[in-house]
């Protein structure tokens, strides 16, 4: 059975998300985008979800880009309506409180929003498996939802990851450097061994 492999172009592709340029800071914006959508769903639709920060980057990793692609497909769509179609979205993948989650979809049933959610979640559920594969391919075994929710943040950095790696001949001075600035970040919820082992494999499988 042929090794599933793909690559950051493809991601970025999956995505539509442009290259970064600094991976501690872009993780850091990650943790802003979330704790922003987090503040908005809560003055916007007194929604209380909260809980998402649990989670750190990882949120910001998988809602961003879909913020972005949502945003592109359906331009008239409002800032408000967009916050909820992401939490309704982040819910579902982050959140195992059936009644709450049937509340936020009731919202966006009353906002007459189901179409535009629908194809979100066609395209989150796109990104998902785009993720698992990936996380598969280098090495972190199991498609579960745990996968997903530790290692999402690695979605939108990609490119940092590699840009590192490209500038450096020594793996292991290139390892030490993205976890150094991974953890300098500090909103990565995946620990330290895992985490060096995530990055070894991400370089070894693109230095092979």
């Amino acid at each position: 059975m042929m090794e599933y492999l793909i690559t950051p172009n493809q991601l970025r592709h999956l995505i539509n998300e442009s290259e970064g340029d600094d991976l501690k800071e872009n993780l850091k914006r990650l943790w802003s985008f979330t704790t922003e959508v987090i503040d908005k769903s809560e003055s916007m639709w007194n929604m209380n979800v909260r809980f998402l920060m649990t989670w750190g980057a990882a949120i910001g990793g998988m809602i961003l880009p879909l913020k972005q692609w949502i945003e592109g497909q359906e331009p008239e769509l409002s800032e408000k309506q967009v916050i909820l179609l992401l939490v309704g979205i982040a819910c579902n993948y982050y959140y195992d409180n059936e009644k709450f989650i049937r509340s936020v979809l009731d919202k966006i049933k009353q906002e007459g929003l189901i179409e535009p959610f629908k194809k979100l979640f066609v395209k989150s559920e796109e990104l998902k498996k785009g993720l698992l594969d990936f996380l598969q391919s280098v090495k972190v075994f199991g498609r579960t939802m745990t996968s997903l929710m530790g290692y999402a943040f690695i979605l939108p950095v990609l490119d940092d990851v590699m840009s590192i790696l490209q500038q450096s001949d020594d793996p292991e001075l290139a390892l030490r450097n993205i976890i150094t600035r991974i953890v300098a970040s500090g909103v990565v919820v995946v620990g330290g061994n895992a985490l060096t082992t995530f990055i070894g494999n991400i370089i070894k499988k693109y230095r092979d």
